[in-house]
């Protein structure tokens, strides 16, 4: 028996059905991807105080004065970045000078840069080593170089067991411990 060109086909889905219903699902899992991984930002606007802690003498608490104002942007693949003014007293930091802070997670490791900039927009080499940002908003902590001299040559800087952090926000010296020792964990997988 022949069918006639305008009966429809036996099967419960016709393949030209089946087309639309993937395209259709790739549509959805594109736009789910572009949601999840859209970069989500934040102004950031901080004043105030910040304390420095050492490692290798608990009894060690020096207050700067902080100010920090930029962008703050993140997304759920663990890239984040800031851009702005970052300046804290005392660093050898120049207050007119701006800031990038990036940090990503990759499979093994955390890609991390931080790189600061004079006021006419040249890299600087200063005493930050890196920054590490606090959970829902409560801060940071700036690890500094464990060495860090300026001379005619140049700056220079080493880093070994990272023994001087300071704490800006509402982190405690116990919790930036805390957040150093996790981000060494993660480091090491």
């Amino acid at each position: 028996m022949k069918k006639a060109a305008n009966e429809k086909s036996g099967s419960p889905l016709s393949g030209r059905l089946w087309k639309w219903l993937i395209v259709l699902a790739a549509l959805c899992l594109a736009a789910y991807l572009v949601i999840w991984y859209m970069p989500h930002s934040e102004e950031v606007s901080w004043s105030g105080t910040a304390v420095e802690y050492r490692m290798d003498n608990m009894d060690f608490a020096e207050d700067h004065e902080a100010v920090i104002r930029g962008t703050y942007t993140w997304n759920r693949a663990g890239k984040r970045t800031f851009e702005g003014s970052f300046w804290i007293d005392g660093l050898d930091i120049d207050p007119d000078g701006r800031t990038k802070l990036t940090l990503e997670s990759k499979k093994s490791h955390y890609d991390e840069r931080v790189q600061f900039y004079d006021a006419a927009g040249q890299p600087v080499t200063t005493q930050v080593y890196d920054v590490l940002w606090g959970v829902g908003g409560q801060g940071a902590v700036v690890r500094l170089w464990d060495e860090y001299t300026r001379d005619a040559k140049g700056s220079h800087a080493a880093f070994g067991q990272g023994r001087r952090f300071i704490c800006i926000g509402t982190l405690s010296r116990r919790d930036a411990i805390i957040l150093v020792d996790t981000l060494r964990q993660q480091s090491k997988i």
